[in-house]
């Protein structure tokens, strides 16, 4: 294994995009979480990528989740519910702490968010932190942080509009306007993309999965076989999104600055069966999103933020932000979609606030004091015929760093942070188990309400040598505490444990990274993570009991290399490598292997801009070896290894106007996100784009 580890590093290249463009918008500064004189000082203490506005132009990334795709570490998947989920290093989404401008954004229940409704159009950059992000960021930060950093205007007027086609009657419209007036600052930002679906692989081997119905529960249970995707365009996987956003600032000179934002996010979209096996339940749940639809998955809300100077040596920063989530899945009797079964509701809520206090008595060294607090609301219905179950619960951290800066070149960050959990409210529906009255309403049960708390720490530090060579190296304890679907979620009497503990993990991280001239720059990162307590959904396998448990622990250690290389005016190649060697350490294992971690993972991208005429040829590949997703002896199961490619050529038409033409998937290549879940086939957007 240890061979394994370093050979493939004179083969990598990193991620991000280097440079900022003349793009009229500017990063929203007060959605770093971070107050510091020079934020590049810490963030470089842990595995740091930076995804750029100029990354997702070139990558013709339309959603978070399709920009996270081609960075170092991450992988992407797209399964139940039509939902992007994301994972860091094997951490999976509801391990890691995503932020819209260090503002926590995640549904209530599962306590994640899927990454496909929120849109690139107003994003400034994204920041990915892994293994050992600043205690400020609060609670929940197990397997690090995604900060996504929007727009807002600069000196000058500007405005831009978009205009997409595809295949499917697939089309995408989007327009941005932002300036300043004196002390004033205002930033609109609207995006609609409707589709009739997506197109498999012309390789999508037609296969017979199993359906098994309860439909008629206690009374029958049958399966039968039965062809759930013949190819050609995905069944069930049309959409129509919007999104919208407005900021209003103002910054009445260099030491106060106060913002409000609004945002407004709907999306309705069909759900695509698995095409392996699907189950229709006996009431209140009707089916496993074997023949489903999402009409509605909407979020609003408004945060307020605000960073004022009270001295040359204090300055405060506060956010306030208020968000509600609700979306509704109906179930149907057959993929027709014509006689509905049953109609469910998560309605959510999510208020709360954060202050950092920022305080450097001499030169060489800041105390930074960070406090945060937040409620989560949810209420779920399976059925209507049935009332709200509520759920309700609070986290908060108090978290102290120390930055210190007096050895030249040499940056020392520690921090420590108390952090806390509980549930105050979990009322869940009872329903009968009678053969004559299956699933009448009887009432609701109080059930186990938890509290934990956790105290976590983070130490790093980084040098910066005479000819730019930098080595950093951090230790951090972090943790993670159970979502309300972990301790409460019932698919049938026995899942949901309302007993489980947090989980944690230590955190090590070392690298270096060094310029070699002005034509390449390479990185180097070794990481380990030891999880114990890991919620297992999976449960005992020796009993067979799948409710969820904490497990003794697992080990994730490897390392992500690169180059990025400029050996010619005006062309750029990058690549990059992530090796993961992942072990289950637990005692009642039954496989050392770890289901969900692809082993080796590349990056691979190239842009040249043709002199003379400006047109610009991006291209780009991806590759991810085998996952295990089934380790259980006899049923062993893994997802093949794949290698996807994309393209976009771009032609500007003077100052202002732009024309393109991208392809997804170029080869057509077949390949599964997950068992049963297909992912898309050759796909071509053409464009136009204008600014001004």
């Amino acid at each position: 294994m240890i061979a394994s580890l370093f050979i493939p590093i004179f083969l990598t290249v990193p991620f991000a995009y280097s440079g900022a463009s003349d793009s009229g918008f500017q990063p929203f500064d007060l959605g770093e979480v971070v107050v510091s004189a020079d934020r590049e000082r810490e963030k470089n203490i842990a595995i740091t990528n930076e995804i750029t506005a100029d990354d997702i132009k070139a990558t013709n990334s339309h959603t978070v989740a399709e920009a996270l795709s081609r960075a170092p570490g991450v992988r992407v998947t797209t399964g139940a519910k039509n939902q992007a989920t994301v994972s860091i290093h094997g951490f999976d989404q509801s391990q890691i702490l995503f932020m819209i401008d260090g503002v926590p954004y995640y549904e209530t229940k599962f306590g994640i968010l899927d990454l496909n409704s929120i849109s690139t159009d107003n994003i400034a950059r994204i920041e990915i932190i892994k293994g050992a992000p600043s205690v400020l960021y609060g609670a929940n930060t197990m397997g690090g942080v995604v900060n996504i950093i929007t727009k807002k205007p600069t000196e000058k007027p500007f405005t831009s509009a978009s205009f997409e086609v595809s295949g499917n009657d697939t089309y995408r419209a989007s327009a941005s306007h932002g300036m300043k007036v004196g002390m004033f600052h205002y930033w609109l930002n609207y995006m609609y993309e409707k589709s009739g679906g997506w197109d498999l692989s012309d390789d999508y081997p037609v296969k017979e999965g199993t359906l098994t119905d309860f439909h008629e529960f206690p009374y029958n249970k049958t399966t039968s076989a039965k062809v759930f995707e013949d190819g050609g365009k995905r069944y069930n996987s049309d959409y129509e999104t919007q999104n919208l956003s407005g900021r209003f600032g103002i910054e009445p000179n260099k030491d106060s600055q106060y913002y409000m934002t609004l945002f407004y996010r709907t999306k309705e979209k069909g759900v695509p069966s698995n095409t392996e096996g699907n189950q229709v339940w006996a009431r209140p749940v009707f089916s496993q999103f074997y023949a489903s639809y999402i009409p509605d998955y909407d979020e609003w809300g408004v945060d307020l933020d605000g960073r004022q100077r009270l001295s040359d040596k204090l300055v405060l920063k506060g956010k306030l932000f208020y968000h509600r989530h609700k979306d509704s899945l109906y179930a149907y009797e057959d993929p027709s979609l014509d006689d509905v079964l049953a109609k469910s509701h998560y309605k959510d809520y999510l208020a709360g606030g954060s202050l950092i206090v920022d305080f450097q008595p001499v030169s060489w060294d800041s105390v930074r004091l960070g406090l945060s607090y937040r409620g989560d609301s949810h209420k779920e219905v399976a059925d209507e015929y049935l009332p709200y179950e509520k759920y309700r619960s609070y986290t908060g951290s108090i978290g102290l760093e120390n930055e210190f800066t007096l050895i030249k070149n040499l940056t020392v960050v520690a921090g420590l942070s108390y952090d806390w959990y509980e549930v105050t409210e979990a009322k869940r529906n009872v329903t009968s188990t009678e053969t004559a009255t299956y699933g009448d309403y009887l009432g609701q049960e109080d059930l186990y309400q938890p509290n934990d708390d956790d105290i976590n720490y983070m130490i790093g530090a980084n040098y910066l040598f005479s000819d730019n060579t930098k080595i950093y190296a951090s230790a951090a304890r972090k943790s993670r505490f159970p979502t309300l679907r972990s301790l409460y979620n019932k698919l049938d009497a026995n899942w949901g444990d309302p007993h489980l503990k947090s989980e944690k993990s230590n955190n090590y991280t070392i690298g270096a990274s060094r310029p070699f001239g002005s034509f390449m720059r390479a990185d180097f990162a070794l990481f380990w993570h030891d999880i114990k307590d890991k919620i297992s959904s999976t449960g005992s396998t020796k009993t067979g009991d799948y409710h969820p448990i904490n497990i003794d622990g697992v080990r994730t250690i490897g390392y992500e290399a690169g180059v990025e290389l400029y050996p010619v005016d005006k062309l750029i190649l990058r690549a990059d490598y992530t090796y993961t060697y992942a072990k289950d350490r637990s005692e009642d294992r039954v496989s050392d292997d770890v289901t969900g971690i692809p082993r080796r993972a590349f990056n691979l991208s190239a842009q040249y801009t043709l002199p003379s005429v400006n047109t610009k040829m991006d291209f780009n590949g991806s590759y991810v070896s085998h996952v295990w997703t089934n380790v259980t002896p006899g049923q062993e199961d893994s997802l093949d290894s794949y290698w996807l490619w994309n393209a976009k050529v771009t032609q500007p038409m003077g100052k202002h106007v732009e024309f393109y033409v991208a392809a997804n998937n170029l080869f057509d290549n077949y390949y599964e996100w997950g068992d049963g879940y297909p992912a898309q086939g050759r796909s071509f957007w053409s464009g136009v784009s204008v600014k001004f």
